[in-house]
């Protein structure tokens, strides 16, 4: 009886680490970003006066100020822009504002990979004169050696929301981090 109970139990725990697939068993891994994404919070206004700034998290957690006097690259119309270009505005980025625990940039990257496809709401004139405050995300294809913007939030002049269920979470996560 003893035998019987004590395989119960190891079937019951070895249940959660593997899975069947078309070939057999394999271990369960969740799944992993090769390319960790990069958050942004950016601000445009081009009305009296030009302005450029926000934040950039790369990879390893760090939140890094951008000003409008850095040289930058925005993406194409499409939301795309290359490896190189990506690397550049993350050069210019001049101070370390935060370090996000490891922890909590992965639980809000796995967050944000499910908004990729969220629609958007219709875009609404909301203000006049007030540029744009974004909060986005890159996600990096690397068949391309791009990456792609993905819009979360967009206040200001006009107004959108990416309409996915955990974009709003993530969102206001960023608006946490200065």
């Amino acid at each position: 009886m003893k035998n019987f109970i004590l395989s119960a139990v190891l079937l019951t725990f070895l249940a959660g680490c593997i899975q069947v697939n078309e070939f057999g068993w394999e271990e369960f891994h969740s799944p992993v970003l090769v390319h960790p994404l990069i958050f942004q919070s950016e601000y445009t206004n081009h009305a009296w006066g030009y302005s450029h700034n926000g934040w950039m998290m790369d990879g390893a957690g760090l939140v890094k100020r951008f000003q409008k006097n850095a040289p930058w690259v925005f993406p194409d119309s499409l939301g795309y822009i290359s490896e190189i270009d990506m690397q550049k505005n993350l050069s210019v980025c001049d101070s370390l504002l935060e370090h996000i625990d490891p922890y909590k940039q992965s639980h809000y990257s796995f967050k944000a990979i499910s908004c990729v496809d969220g629609p958007m709401s219709t875009p609404k004139n909301t203000m006049a004169d007030a540029g744009e405050r974004i909060y986005a995300f890159y996600l990096y294809e690397s068949d391309r050696k791009r990456y792609k913007r993905v819009i979360l939030s967009m206040t200001g002049d006009w107004s959108q929301e990416n309409l996915a269920p955990n974009a709003k979470e993530v969102v206001d996560w960023m608006m946490n981090i200065k």
